[in-house]
């Protein structure tokens, strides 16, 4: 049996096409103008919410350990590193929440039904008015203030 060997060219076309492919190269504003950093820390975003659900994950791992190793942990996220980071986390979260709100209105179609579309402003408006009711229920239920 022979030995197998990449065909190296298993990747070329059968015949070449009718105009050439450019060669990949950052844009040219990149990365003095344009919005890269803001596209770069929305991206990031994704790693703080995986950091977050980690921390979810380990509280969740010691509620079913016990009381004692809950009181543990809790007692550690008041350690000041702790206390930056959920504060950086929030901030971070809710920015990038924000923004995702902002493109909201350019991923609905102008019909809804019967109805039209509202104006974009309403609808981000609305959007944020939702998000900063939850944030406002949700702070008063973990700080003990309802239920």
């Amino acid at each position: 049996m022979s030995e197998l060997r990449p065909r190296l060219d298993a990747m070329r076309p059968s015949k070449p096409g009718s105009t050439r492919t450019a060669d990949p190269r950052p844009p040219d504003q990149f990365p003095g103008k344009g919005n890269y950093f803001g596209y770069i820390a929305f991206g990031l975003g994704s790693s703080v919410m995986l950091l977050v659900s980690m921390n979810l994950l380990r509280s969740i791992w010691a509620l079913m350990e016990g009381e004692a190793a809950f009181r543990a942990l809790m007692d550690s996220f008041g350690h000041p590193l702790y206390v930056l980071f959920h504060t950086i986390a929030f901030a971070w979260l809710v920015w990038v929440a924000l923004r995702f709100f902002s493109l909201f209105p350019k991923t609905q179609p102008f019909r809804m039904g019967p109805f039209q579309r509202p104006a974009d402003g309403v609808l981000v408006g609305g959007l944020y008015a939702i998000f900063a009711g939850a944030t406002v229920v949700v702070s008063a239920i973990l700080a003990g203030a309802i239920f």
